[in-house]
């Protein structure tokens, strides 16, 4: 878990310039590095940058960094990630980078699961710096065991929480979708919707009735709205995939990219799963029946909730139709025309026809 090696030989050297391309200061990364190693007389000799193990594309800015340092247990050499976030991901919410690093200096020890080590961050959260995770099983090698242990660590992570949002809300950092952050989701979804009408040459509005199926999810937006609020709620960690899970060599994982931590049903997470690995990782090895069914069996086994059936259908088809205007519907709108060919018979598969299917179930 911690990168970093013991070597000899260095002496400190002038580090003013080592430090003039990097938002921190010496003097806070020293900070940070004596707090981890407890040594209070540690000393940076070098630093300079390193190439960052090959991740995929995330909310933040991500540099690599290499130090060395001297101090009462002889010399270390420390390989580290700063991630500077890039304010906030919707208008009117809290930033990005102030709910990551609460996450971290607030509530980590409160988490049941495993995250990076924060070295230093910036209060508001423009930029933390974390122990560079060592080589782990990329996301597109997963296997269906992986897939599993991703998901009982999420249910993990819920069953702490589950029906804490009154105690949750008290930190008014995190994402509150369904309370006083709905109008910003709200607004937000509106202009999205207005952008992908507007794309007459579009794919989608030529060979499929998004338009009106996204008017319609619209127009019933405030019951779809309430349904989830009425639903029993937790702590989201917002973005979860294997995109932001590492599974290390010798087993177990760590969770990254807190961002959009919130409150909120807990299926929203599964949802979120489910959608972000068909989309990306096709074919998986194994269902997303199994997934969802896992995800379940594993909340009764804790004693956090036991959804019956239909409950869980109906929630389902409530989070698919609210995920859609509140984040695929954004998305969709910026993809390029010429993007949409390619991956039509996937978003049809991940998307368009489970969407359909909740519509008609629901509206």
């Amino acid at each position: 878990m911690i990168d970093h090696e013991n070597f000899s030989g260095d002496q400190p050297q002038d580090l003013t310039l080592a430090f003039t391309n990097w938002p921190f200061s010496q003097a806070e990364l020293t900070a940070g590095l004596r707090r981890h190693t407890g040594d209070p007389r540690l000393t940076i000799t070098t630093l300079s940058e390193r190439e960052v193990t090959r991740r995929l594309p995330a909310v933040g800015h991500l540099r690599g960094i290499e130090v060395r340092t001297q101090g009462v247990t002889g010399s270390q050499l420390f390989h580290l990630v700063l991630k500077e976030n890039m304010g906030s991901t919707r208008t009117g919410s809290a930033g990005a980078g102030l709910r990551e690093a609460n996450i971290y200096l607030v509530m980590k020890d409160h988490l049941p699961l495993r995250l990076p080590v924060l070295i230093a961050a910036q209060p508001k959260g423009e930029w933390l710096i974390l122990v560079h995770l060592p080589p782990g099983r990329q996301p597109d090698k997963w296997s269906a065991a992986d897939y599993l242990l991703a998901i009982e660590q999420l249910a993990l992570l819920h069953d702490r929480f589950w029906g804490l949002d009154a105690d949750l809300s008290t930190y008014n950092w995190l994402e509150q979708t369904f309370l006083r952050g709905r109008d910003v989701f709200l607004q937000a979804a509106r202009s999205d919707a207005t952008k992908l009408a507007q794309n007459r040459e579009s794919l989608l509005k030529t060979e499929t009735n998004i338009a009106q199926i996204t008017d319609q999810i619209l127009g019933n937006i405030e019951s779809i709205a309430n349904t989830l609020k009425a639903s029993p709620a937790t702590l989201l960690h917002g973005d979860y995939w294997p995109g932001n899970i590492h599974i290390h060599q010798q087993g177990g994982l760590t969770v990254f990219d807190w961002e959009d931590a919130g409150i909120g049903p807990g299926i929203l997470d599964l949802l979120g799963f489910i959608q972000g690995s068909s989309w990306t990782f096709p074919p998986l090895p194994l269902p997303a029946e199994e997934i969802i069914a896992h995800y379940r069996s594993q909340l009764t086994q804790a004693g956090a909730y036991e959804y019956t059936d239909d409950e869980f259908q109906h929630i389902w088809d409530h989070s698919v139709m609210w995920t859609f205007v509140t984040g695929w519907v954004g998305h969709l709108a910026k993809t390029p025309n010429a993007l949409l060919p390619m991956r039509f018979a996937a978003l049809e598969e991940v998307l368009l026809t489970p969407l359909q299917q909740a519509v008609e179930r629901q509206l």
